[in-house]
């Protein structure tokens, strides 16, 4: 049986089953063929996930419905189904936040958060508040990659983060999230840069980033320079917010690099899979630096 005109969005629930004439064997038996797929308890996708962003994205769907608007999407989840990135989070939970009175739930694949005084209702909180709330139940470093991608896609701006914080400002850990907001630059234009930069200001340098630099081949940009020194810092290997570079990236990096090099600029190249790694990190960047004032 074609389960699609029980589903809304590509969820149902055993209840919506039952109503349309399934008993529980009929739904058990769909599952076991694969027609249907269990998120949370009761419901169900009309297909298979296809990781845990679209795994999170169904289940906070089917969350959301199932509460019937006593609680609204929130924190990483919120994030989900904005596109924004989520990282150093996990997925496998689903986060909502009570519209009406009540204390913290969690259940399996769900937690339940009380309300926020001054939060508007609706299927999601805001943006802003989502981007704070991923930063107090995961890592602060979580708001900040959400929040640099944000403010680049212009889905919020400074003052909305201002505003979120100040709504969350009671909240534990709220101290470091709002620390690390500080830095929120919608200059920045992908995840890996903004791991990079917080890396580094850890490491205590300032940074600057999208750098421009006057080359023979004209203006080029580098995604940071360590202020007050010639050393340039770029994140290879990261998935742009906008556009893709196409065959021709590797000549074209090439040739950019080699018209920053002729400018006296030393550069320092960090993949992702090197961004936690602080020893690593500060080794390179100190042996460039060194270098540039020799």
């Amino acid at each position: 049986m074609d389960l699609s005109h029980v589903a809304r969005r590509e969820v149902f629930s055993a209840a919506w089953a039952r109503a349309a004439g399934l008993d529980s064997d009929a739904v058990a038996r769909a599952v076991v063929d694969g027609r249907a797929h269990p998120l949370l308890r009761g419901w169900y996708a009309t297909r298979a996930p296809l990781d845990d962003t679209d795994w999170n994205r169904l289940a906070s769907r089917a969350a959301f419905l199932h509460f019937g608007g006593r609680a609204m999407v929130s924190h990483q989840s919120a994030l989900v189904w904005a596109s924004l990135p989520v990282m150093y989070a996990g997925l496998r939970t689903v986060h909502l936040t009570r519209t009406v009175p009540g204390s913290s739930r969690r259940r399996r694949g769900l937690m339940l958060h009380r309300s926020v005084a001054g939060v508007p209702k609706g299927d999601r909180v805001p943006l802003a508040v989502a981007i704070v709330q991923s930063g107090l139940v995961a890592e602060p470093l979580t708001a900040l990659i959400a929040a640099d991608a944000a403010l680049h896609a212009e889905k919020v701006d400074g003052a909305d983060l201002e505003e979120a914080l100040d709504l969350l400002g009671g909240s534990r850990h709220i101290t470091p999230v709002r620390a690390m907001l500080d830095h929120a630059d919608g200059r920045i234009q992908s995840p890996g840069e903004s791991i990079a930069g917080h890396r580094l200001r850890q490491l205590g340098w300032q940074v600057e980033p999208q750098f421009t630099v006057e080359t023979d081949e004209g203006a080029v940009f580098a995604d940071f320079r360590i202020v007050g020194t010639r050393v340039l810092v770029e994140v290879d290997g990261k998935v742009k917010y906008r556009g893709d570079d196409g065959p021709d990236a590797l000549f074209r990096e090439k040739r950019r690099e080699d018209a920053i090099r002729r400018k006296d600029w030393r550069l320092v190249r960090l993949v992702m899979a090197e961004l936690d790694d602080l020893p690593l990190i500060e080794g390179r960047v100190n042996e460039q630096v060194a270098g540039a004032a020799a």
